[in-house]
């Protein structure tokens, strides 16, 4: 069943709603105040103060200050991230998929927020629901770039893109939340190269989905 947000993914988030002038400047105030006081610093009602409005319109479209949050994250990724391109070589596409993550959550406020946002995502289901829902990448950004590659005779048939999907942004997002590691900038083509090699060898069956190396 298709969600009112629609299906329509940016590297890494699908596109919000449209939003009236008045929301704007709610976001841009919650954006403001995250800023200054994080996740945990941010109440409805300082949002309300700082923009100038009544709770009650605020609570009309978000129910809480996570919500409000959230929808900061969605909204600065869509604006930082434009769609992958085709660059004609399967390696460079895998390299710019990866960077726009490390970039986004290492220079804005995607990262922070992320970061603020995860202990209420584990105690709160309504809320962990839409956090996979807005700002979960999805597999096909990676799946049309195996495509491309396996047309172009770069890439071998058979590559599990799911998994892949998840062993190359696993290290960053495993940086941003366990080991605090700097998310810099050579990050993304290390992680491509450490995994590039599977993904041209017959013999790398631990990323196939079905694939048998010749006898």
């Amino acid at each position: 069943m298709t969600s009112r947000l629609g299906k329509r993914y940016v590297a890494f988030v699908v596109d919000a709603p449209e939003m009236t002038p008045r929301e704007e400047a709610i976001l841009q105030a919650t954006r403001e105040l995250l800023v200054e006081g994080g996740v945990q610093g941010l109440t409805v009602e300082g949002v309300a103060a700082r923009a100038g409005v009544a709770k009650t319109t605020i609570y009309r479209r978000w129910s809480s200050r996570n919500a409000l949050a959230l929808a900061v994250l969605v909204d600065e990724a869509r604006k930082a991230v434009p769609p992958l391109p085709d660059l004609g070589d399967a390696r460079q596409e895998l390299i710019e998929f990866v960077e726009r993550a490390v970039r986004i959550l290492g220079t804005t406020l995607v990262g922070p927020v992320v970061r603020g946002l995860v202990s209420e995502v584990a105690s709160d289901e309504a809320l962990a629901a839409a956090f996979r829902e807005r700002t979960a990448v999805p597999a096909g950004v990676v799946r049309e770039v195996l495509d491309r590659g396996v047309a172009r005779g770069q890439i071998r048939d058979g590559v599990d893109a799911e998994l892949l999907h998840e062993l190359l942004l696993g290290p960053v997002f495993y940086r941003l939340f366990i080991s605090g590691g700097v998310l810099d900038a050579g990050l993304a083509r290390r992680i491509v190269d450490a995994t590039f090699p599977v993904l041209t060898s017959p013999q790398g069956d631990g990323v196939a989905d079905g694939y048998r190396s010749p006898g």
